[in-house]
């Protein structure tokens, strides 16, 4: 009986877990089923990309979509945003996380939300009460939205220690994630509705705001260390080493992580890579003999959720073309016109 029991309780929560879970992307077209979202204005659509789209057209407006999701604690947060305009303290949006009201804009609405855009041009995360106050618990990169069209992908993690971890990729790819910072914070442990929440102020910011590809699940922590990809020796001093994840850029740019065999030594020079945050460019001293197999250690490179590398070993060699390293000793003619 006992088991019986166990098995009851495992089963529900099983299902409570599932439904706390969200996938969306729109390729069915419609945002009033599976999941049922709901807005206070006509102000979305579905447009032929199959994402959804503000269409809203009243001046000095916020408008939201919402649905139920009760996942707060232990989970994971991940939506792609595009927005073809240079946001301000009147143009943004707020993507809540975890909200009390599916009404996101009613002043007693309390959680947690990341706001994409604002005076900074930032992307960063806020708490706010039920009195209105609101309290910025991971401050953003400033001016990282200062273009007139902006994509990206956002992902955010609440651990089970209530650590948040605000990440985001300009590339709207989900391959290059960045760590915006961290920060723990328990104020809220429960949730009911998940949403987008837009605010705009003259016309020109009319249908300009798109999102696709939103996934909420419960957290998994990682507990793999990037493993290197390619090691591509680009001169005769300088490597370019590509991991197969984002990289904690603190310890990605430390010379003592890196050292070369037959004297090179470590790189003086390690500069990780602006766009792509899963290589790093190094570079030595001493040049590296032609045709020459070294070996690179690398030791306590870490990810962006602090998985170290430990005493990894690749190998590596620069090659200066040379007279007769292709040699052609056949061909085939075809002549015009033909003969024979």
């Amino acid at each position: 009986m006992r088991n019986k029991i166990i098995s009851f309780i495992y089963f529900f929560l099983s299902g409570g877990l599932g439904y706390s879970q969200i996938s969306e992307n729109f390729s069915d077209g419609d945002f009033t089923n599976n999941p049922q979202w709901v807005e206070n204005t006509s102000g979305f659509v579905i447009n032929s990309s199959l994402q959804l789209q503000s269409n809203d057209t009243i001046v000095n407006n916020g408008f939201y979509l919402s649905t139920a999701n009760n996942l707060a604690v232990s989970a994971e947060w991940e939506f792609w945003v595009k927005i073809n305009f240079n946001p301000s303290s009147a143009n943004y949006i707020d993507a809540w996380l975890t909200s009390s009201s599916g009404d996101l804009s009613a002043p007693s609405n309390y959680g947690y939300f990341v706001r994409i855009g604002n005076t900074d041009n930032e992307i960063s995360l806020y708490r706010k009460n039920e009195s209105g106050v609101i309290a910025k618990i991971i401050d953003g990169e400033n001016g990282i939205l200062n273009h007139s069209s902006n994509v990206m992908k956002i992902k955010v993690i609440r651990d089970p220690a209530n650590q948040w971890i605000l990440y985001r990729d300009l590339s709207g790819t989900g391959n290059s994630f960045y760590a915006e910072g961290s920060n723990i914070d328990s104020t809220y442990t429960a949730s009911s509705y998940f949403g987008f929440l837009i605010k705009q102020s003259t016309a020109s910011f009319f249908q300009k705001h798109f999102i696709d590809d939103i996934e909420i699940r419960n957290y998994v922590p990682d507990i793999i260390p990037p493993a290197i990809q390619s090691v591509v020796a680009t001169s005769s001093t300088t490597l370019d080493v590509l991991f197969d994840e984002p990289l904690d850029k603190t310890s990605a740019g430390l010379f003592s992580n890196y050292s070369a065999d037959k004297g090179l030594g470590m790189p003086n020079l390690v500069v990780a890579d602006t766009q792509n945050t899963s290589l790093v460019h190094l570079t030595f001293e001493n040049k590296f003999m032609n045709g020459e197999a070294y070996t690179l250690t690398i030791n306590e490179v870490k990810d962006i959720t602090g998985n170290a590398v430990s005493n990894r070993l690749t190998t590596f060699s620069f090659h200066i073309p040379q007279p007769y390293d292709v040699v052609i000793d056949e061909i085939m003619a075809d002549p015009t016109p033909k003969v024979g």
